[in-house]
């Protein structure tokens, strides 16, 4: 299966979205996905983005089917007080059709590429435990689980609890 990887443009932003909708609802998470393209196109492309985004496209040679976007990788950037720059990746997608063909390691040795040129030291995500294979392919690829080896827990305050805290500063 050949793909071309190419940086996301804010025409994409209406594919992308039918992506992310397609894995939250694969994560039984539909409900909380508030946002839709035109958000996704204000935070990435207008003039201080928020996340960058690589898409992987069908190569141009298979004329029946050019230009379908076929998966994406959506990524931020971050700072550890220990080891600098770093890189969150938000989300990696393979339409299910092309999943096994690797082009979900495609789009993530892209990013790394892009990452490392821009000076980050370490990559940091996310799993959600009930996906066993997830889990195994990133360890294959050298990830390691930080819950485990060093009983670190990921936390996240939510848009009522974060106001909240905005606003008397407990």
């Amino acid at each position: 299966m050949e793909c071309v990887v190419r940086p996301a443009q804010s025409t994409d932003c209406d594919h992308v979205m039918g992506m992310i909708r397609e894995i939250a609802e694969y994560h039984n998470l539909l409900d909380e996905v508030t946002i839709n393209s035109q958000v996704l196109r204000a935070d990435g492309f207008g003039g201080d983005p928020f996340y960058q985004c690589l898409v992987a496209e069908l190569a141009p040679e298979q004329e029946d089917k050019q230009g379908r976007l076929i998966g994406y990788v959506l990524f931020f950037f971050g700072y550890s007080v220990n080891t600098g720059r770093i890189v969150y990746l938000e989300n990696l997608y393979v339409v299910s059709e092309f999943r096994g063909r690797g082009i979900g390691k495609k789009l993530l040795s892209e990013m790394a590429k892009a990452v490392l040129a821009r000076g980050c030291s370490e990559m940091k995500f996310t799993v959600v435990a009930w996906n066993s294979q997830a889990l195994a392919w990133y360890r294959h690829l050298g990830a390691q689980d930080k819950t485990e080896a060093s009983d670190w827990h990921c936390f996240e305050l939510g848009a009522e609890a974060l106001r909240r805290l905005a606003g008397d500063g407990r």
